[in-house]
């Protein structure tokens, strides 16, 4: 039977495929997901083979560590190789993927990318407080309930809700995770 291969990374994947990886071990570890995929599947390569498949969150074991992998509303929560007795390493994001570009961004302008970062936070801060209310209010339709809003003008609610995605997409692309925030 023949072994399943890491399909190699095309520019189209950097809207919705994410790839990691990490050498350990003589041996190229790779997970791979699908942000749009419902299943939430993680997927284990090694050395570009399929090793196992698993839902988010994920576990995988292997010799002498385990790997690490949840997925989080767009991006991941957690991608990070865990050697049994030592300190666990981040697995890095693939040449190409966006979250390599997210990070290469960083590097090259660090300013720009520490105050995209706080914006994103601010932004995503503001959209929970004022856009959680409005959700809350659409789903009380249903039932008859309903909670005070901050009665924004309608253009503003689209704007906060547009920046709050374009928010989270970017905490996505940097790993950073926050339950309140990013769930």
């Amino acid at each position: 039977m023949k072994r399943e291969m890491l399909r190699p990374f095309r520019f189209s994947d950097m809207f919705w495929r994410g790839l990691y990886g990490i050498d350990y071990d003589d041996a190229r570890y790779v997970i791979e997901v699908d942000f749009f995929d419902i299943r939430e599947k993680v997927r284990l390569y090694r050395d570009g083979c399929l090793v196992e498949e698993k839902s988010s969150p994920a576990s995988f074991d292997i010799e002498g560590a385990t790997i690490k992998a949840a997925m989080a509303l767009y991006g991941m929560k957690v991608a990070k190789l865990m050697p049994h007795g030592q300190k666990a390493q981040p697995l890095v994001p693939l040449p190409g993927t966006a979250e390599d570009h997210r990070l290469s961004f960083g590097r090259t302008h660090p300013v720009a990318s520490a105050l995209l970062a706080a914006a994103a936070w601010i932004v995503l801060a503001i959209a929970l407080v004022t856009q959680v209310p409005n959700l809350l209010n659409g789903i009380g339709h249903l039932t008859g309930w309903s909670v005070p809003t901050f009665g924004l003008p309608g253009w503003l609610d689209v704007f906060l809700g547009v920046a709050g995605i374009l928010a989270g997409l970017d905490r996505g692309l940097r790993m950073k995770h926050n339950p309140l925030l990013d769930d």
